[in-house]
Formats: C-alpha cells, structure tokens, sequence
C-alpha cells in the first residue's frame, strides 16, 4: 500500500477529500440522467424513479460509512440540466458534479445555478485537453471553486505524458494545473482519465499512486470506463459482475473518489470500495 509524501487535503460542502492513505475514507460519485437512463423521458425525466435511485445511492453512502457525490450528465442541453442539478441539490445534502460533453452547456449551466446559491456545492466536470480561452474567462468571472482536472492526453497516454499535461503541456504555454488557477479553482481534484483494457487501462490505475505522489492532490478516477468499453466482457453474462469487481481497485491503491458508473450499481458498489478501502488503511499500519 502507498504512504504518500506531502499529500494534501481539502473539503467540499462538508466532505473532506485527499490527505494520507486511511485519513479519509475515498467519496463515491455515482452518475445520473446519462444517456439511455431509463428515468430519462421525452420532456424531461421521471422524478419519482430519479429519487428513488437517489435514495438507493445516499442509503449506501450511509451504511458504508463512505462519503458520495453526484456526477450528473446534462445531455438535453442546458435548461434540462440545470432542472436535474436542483433536483439532486434539494434531495441531498451531497456536492454535485456539473457534467456535459459540451462546455457552453456546463458554463450556461453553471451561471444559472449561481444565482440560485449553489456554487459552493458544485464540481466542475471538468477541466481537459480542450480547454479554451472563453472558458477559462467564463469560470475566472464565476464562483465556482472546485472542479475535476482531466489527466488524458491524446498524444501521450503514458504516465509521463499525464504528467506533462498537468505541468506545462495543455494549452497557452500552460499546464492544466496553472490553468486550473487561473479559472479561480482553489479546489482540484485530479481525475487520471481510465481507458478501456487494452488501451492504457493500467496506466491510468498506475496513475493513481503516480499523480498522487507528485502532486499531493486528491486524485481518482472512473474505473468503470475500464470495465464498459472493454471488447472482451462487452457481450458476456459476467460483465456487471467484472464492473462491479472493478470498484475494489482505486481504493486499494490510495483512490480519495472514484466514479462507480451507473447509480443503479450504487448497492454493491459502495461495499466492494469500502473493502478496498479496508485493504488499503490496513495495509500502511
């Protein structure tokens, strides 16, 4: 197991993230409203399944004994998202993570929230290798103070390229870390982009440590990215079984949050991290 050298820590809406193996127990991000959800409708989405599945994440959350967040996917534009958004932020008492392939829609968003109060509460998801000068105006001029910092670089997958994209090799002359500070983002949460088995899978779990120990800050990962694009399981019975498996590894390894997927897989997988958890806080006594 790892004792990392100069690990920092921080808290959002009340969860503390980061610091030495065994401090704090990792957070579990569970993700809603994503594409194919079947609470998802042709106007909008059914809030009684929606809060039920909420009740089934915040229920394993409390009986683990592990912290949790919300990932929710905006993929029906902007005035959808923001609608999902509340709906979390007044069910639960979780920081929720602002999530959308387009940035304008997690800007738009994001400005609309704020004037509801919410920033403290909310995640930037994220900051990557597409990052552009509006965007870096819009969050520089917002309140937001926490957000994701993606660590894929499409030229260089390795460890060392994650590296370099963080310190020096985004965009601007800048590393995604620097940029990140521009923004006005006080807290960053490292995120070391998994891939699917076969294409680099391992070294985003190798990241883990790897980031961690270079830069002290709280670092996860989505670990059922590896699991659900992999060719091999795609069509196999087992293949929930091997995604819901695949939740005991960043913990293990010094994970401080981890993406389980779908928030339907929230029964089992906040027990399966939990263990991991266990492994890792028994492991540096």
């Amino acid at each position: 197991m790892f004792v990392f050298p100069n690990p920092k820590e921080i808290e959002i809406s009340g969860i503390k993230l980061g610091g030495q193996t065994g401090k704090n127990p990792p957070a579990l991000v569970g993700t809603m409203f994503y594409a194919g959800h079947n609470v998802l409708t042709e106007t909008g989405f059914d809030g009684e399944k929606a809060e039920s599945l909420l009740n089934l994440h915040i229920q394993a959350s409390h009986d683990s004994g592990l912290p949790s967040m919300m990932n929710v996917f905006g993929g029906a534009g902007e005035d959808v998202l923001v609608k999902q958004v509340e709906f979390v932020l007044d069910r639960a008492k979780i920081p929720v993570l602002i999530d959308s392939q387009d940035a304008k829609i997690r800007l738009g968003a994001l400005r609309r929230l704020e004037e509801v109060g919410a920033a403290k509460r909310l995640i930037y998801n994220s900051l990557n290798m597409t990052i552009s000068q509006s965007e870096i105006s819009a969050l520089k001029e917002s309140n937001i103070e926490s957000a994701i910092i993606l660590a894929y670089s499409a030229t260089d997958t390795s460890l060392e390229g994650k590296i370099a994209l963080l310190e020096k090799d985004c965009a601007f002359g800048k590393g995604l870390l620097e940029l990140a500070c521009d923004c006005g983002i006080k807290n960053v949460l490292i995120d070391t982009a998994m891939t699917p088995v076969a294409s680099g899978a391992g070294i985003a779990l190798r990241a883990l440590p790897g980031l961690k120990a270079k830069f002290g800050l709280p670092t996860g990962c989505a670990m059922h990215n590896a699991v659900s694009a992999w060719d091999y399981v795609r069509t196999r019975s087992t293949r929930k079984s091997v995604d819901l498996a695949s939740n005991l590894l960043p913990p293990a390894l010094g994970a401080d949050f981890l993406f389980y997927g779908p928030i339907e897989n929230a029964g089992s997988a906040f027990d399966i991290a939990r263990f991991g958890y266990e492994l890792a806080r028994e492991g540096i006594e």
